[in-house]
């Protein structure tokens, strides 16, 4: 019997583990970790189960093409070459392009960060951005958005990723990495085996809660309130990096008293600049202008005025101005612990304690995920988080949240080739200007309803690389009306999951054991983001399935764009992409387990002095926004108001007294013989492939009942996309436990309401993403 032993990564989640795939006589048999790698420490039992994905025997093998009527149970599905799929694929894509333009062609993709879909992500992007099409339907605004895209409105990136091996305080805020990013759980525990303290916010005891310093349990969707009770404290008492606020925030711009606005030099003179706003010298008693293209003042500043209020003599007369931190810390000061304790259900003890802590053990990083987007609160949330962040002055510097040196690499897929008039066409974009639209990536409902209605524009046909919108958005029953009512329909996967089922076309792609992946950079420490790799195929593929970066480069000489995809030549793809980084295939074809580049860590690159003077941050002001202009013009709070969840026990009275469960989920490992999966999430997967009425992340819940049984033969399978909306993953062995407790919303306190042993799972609410 001939057996290798192959190294390589498993892709079917962000943490990409290092792992050795173990072949006997050209089968998978087997995945174990890779110690030598910097993710392979351990492997969890999804990468483990691997074989089981790459030999379950419903896996689609063959392109097929319905031959029934959408509304006939039996599809009728028929077995048809590569070259016909293809090709009526393009012409499809062409014949709605010319009716209606590209837009009219929207495109659904899974989540790269749960699935193997990493592997082609850039060049499925590529394609779209190439094709025309600003729809790509693939929610974000469930998972992520905030974290990557809300973030930057005040640091001007994202939210980078921890210095574990620097840091002297974690702090966890509804994320658990011991079940959704293991490399990650390894570094948590490594921090706080050499001394780190470890706080953490979630309504469960779950994960590294267990072992944490202060583990704060939260009503679900008040995080906002707590972030701001938690910098009520620490501003209170004065627990706070006092210099990085004034130097690198925009806390001491000036808010105008009378329309709330940011104070500019156009207010001040006939020659000022509208662009420059105006802060106030304490020491010099006078307005000095700053300049954001400069990131500096314009002329020399003693102590600009963080505190207390201003009588600025404008050209209009005097005005009562107030510095941009005095208006934050005032709004922190609305929520003591006190209050928060009866908003949240932390104790106001504990909140203090945790405040202490935050100070006392800089430098502090953090990393929160799907825990605080999923509620209509969540960017004011995720601001609420970034800003008590940028008290602690460990942005960017050791031991805080830093942007590791990754490899240069050529960007597959920039937003530059979606042509800016088609930009502008992107679906939500006009009523979410600062949304996910803006990338090209349009919410579930609103491709549904430029399917259904045509508004604002007639969607006429969809590509999906799988995506199984019946199950991952909310609205099973409006997705089913939507994809049946297109033109066309076609999806490449490896199973025929409910929204595949609904194809006109169906292709089968390969799973991340048959294919070539290459990936620059894995995290989440230096060492990782060091690494890169092209793993090597370990298997032949099964039946005919290919991989997305072929279906792509096939699609797209099909519809003429074949020179903007090397003509179909992969490794010339991968070489432009390698090419700033010095790393050849060739390299990388030698060393499977990978190769590490020589790049320093770099801290507080925002003080690097430019041609013009510091880079300062991403930002319009060039500096941390406290007080946020960019939301301000928009309709958006610049500051981070708390707002009840729309669907809260607090917010719908009347709704949790019908319905006094609330329906959460936590992602848990569960295994059933060969299996992972709950029953629970095998009955909310069909309710949704049926086009039911099961329980969404918006509303209070019932009891399960139980699944059909038409739909029992597609169900409770791990190697199928099922599960309730988070299940979005190709392959996915995540299972998803539906936690239901006995929550009573019916007056007293909120620890009354819960009692003091109940467990309190985070509400998944559907997001409004409020930018």
């Amino acid at each position: 019997m001939a057996t290798r032993r192959i190294q390589g990564f498993c892709a079917l989640c962000r943490s990409r583990c290092g792992c050795v795939s173990v072949v006997e006589d050209g089968r998978l048999v087997a995945v174990e970790p890779d110690p030598s790698h910097p993710t392979g420490a351990s492997l969890c039992v999804k990468g483990r189960a691997a074989p089981e994905l790459v030999y379950a025997e419903d896996r689609l093998l063959y392109p097929m093409r319905r031959t029934r009527p959408k509304s006939d149970p039996d599809a009728g599905w028929e077995r048809i070459s590569w070259a016909d799929a293809l090709d009526w694929t393009a012409t499809k894509m062409r014949e709605v392009a010319r009716r209606h333009g590209p837009e009219g062609v929207a495109f659904g993709c899974t989540t790269p960060a749960g699935t193997a879909v990493s592997d082609g992500f850039l060049w499925i992007l590529r394609l779209i951005r190439a094709f025309g099409s600003p729809n790509m339907v693939w929610g974000e605004e469930l998972c992520a958005w905030h974290r990557d895209f809300v973030t930057p409105f005040t640091f001007g990136v994202d939210i980078g990723t921890p210095d574990f091996d620097r840091t002297g305080c974690l702090l966890l805020w509804g994320h658990n990495p011991s079940a959704t990013y293991l490399a990650q759980a390894t570094a948590v525990q490594d921090a706080t085996t050499r001394g780190a303290a470890l706080v953490v916010v979630d309504p469960r005891r779950a994960g590294a809660a267990a072992r944490a310093d202060q583990w704060l349990r939260v009503r679900p969707g008040t995080d906002g309130a707590l972030a701001l009770g938690l910098a009520a404290v620490m501003i209170a008492e004065g627990w706070y990096d006092r210099d990085f606020i004034r130097d690198w925030s925009n806390g001491a711009f000036l808010v105008r008293a009378d329309n709330g606005r940011l104070l500019t030099a156009a207010d001040l003179s006939a020659v000022g600049s509208p662009a420059h706003h105006v802060a106030w010298d304490r020491a010099a008693g006078r307005p000095v202008a700053y300049d954001p293209a400069a990131a500096d003042f314009i002329e020399p500043i003693g102590d600009p005025q963080l505190d207390g209020t201003i009588r600025c003599m404008t050209r209009s007369g005097p005005v009562t101005c107030v510095p941009a931190f005095e208006t934050y810390a005032a709004l922190c000061r609305e929520y003591p612990p006190e209050r928060v304790e009866r908003i949240t259900g932390v104790p106001a003890t504990q909140i203090v304690a945790t405040a202490r802590l935050l100070w006392e053990r800089r430098p502090v990083a953090y990393f929160h995920w799907t825990g605080l987007e999923q509620h209509t609160n969540a960017s004011q949330t995720v601001r609420a988080l970034s800003l008590l962040y940028a008290l602690t002055g460990c942005f960017d510097a050791p031991g805080g949240n830093v942007r590791p040196s990754r490899p240069a690499v050529n960007d597959l897929a920039p937003l530059a080739l979606l042509p800016e008039r088609q930009r502008a066409k992107a679906l939500g974009l006009a009523g979410r200007p600062l949304g996910p639209a803006r990338q090209g990536w349009p919410t579930a409902a609103d491709a549904y309803r430029a399917m259904l209605h045509g508004a604002p524009y007639a969607v006429r046909g969809m590509v999906g690389f799988g995506t199984n919108l019946l199950l991952s958005a909310p609205g099973a029953a409006t997705a089913r009306a939507a994809l049946t009512s297109l033109d066309f329909l076609v999806y490449a996967d490896l199973f025929l999951t409910p929204t595949a089922a609904l194809a006109d076309v169906v292709l089968p792609v390969s799973t991340a054991w048959e294919r070539e992946g290459l990936r620059v950079g894995f995290g989440p420490t230096q060492d990782g983001e060091q690494h890169v790799q092209l793993r090597p195929a370990v298997v032949e593929p099964r039946g005919e399935a290919r991989s997305d970066i072929w279906i792509v480069c096939e699609l797209a000489r099909r519809l003429g764009l074949g020179d903007r995809f090397w003509d179909g030549d992969e490794d010339a793809g991968h070489r432009f992409m390698l090419e700033p980084s010095g790393v050849t295939l060739e390299q990388l074809r030698e060393n499977p387990g990978g190769v590490r580049t020589a790049t320093e860590p770099r801290y507080k690159r925002y003080a690097a002095r430019g041609a013009n003077g510091p880079v300062g941050f991403a930002t319009p002001s060039r500096r941390v926004e406290i007080f946020s202009a960019q939301l301000q013009q928009h309709g958006q709070a610049p500051l981070p108001e708390y707002v009840e969840p729309a669907a809260s026990p607090v917010s719908r009275p009347d709704l949790a007294a019908r319905f006094p469960l609330q329906l959460t989920t936590a992602k848990v490992v569960s295994c059933r013989g060969n299996r992972a999966a709950s029953s629970a999430t095998a009955s909310t997967g069909a309710w949704r492939a049926c086009g039911g009425t099961a329980p969404t992340r918006r509303s209070s819940c019932t009891r399960p009942r139980p699944r059909p049984a038409a739909s029992r033969a597609t169900t409770g399978c791990w190697s199928r996309r099922r599960g309730p909306p988070c299940g979005r993953g190709r392959g996915s062995i995540r299972a998803w436990r539906p936690t239901w407790s006995a929550r009573s919303s019916a007056g007293g306190s909120p620890a009354s309401r819960w009692g003091s042993g109940a467990t309190r799972p985070r509400a998944r609410a559907a997001p409004t993403t409020t930018t």
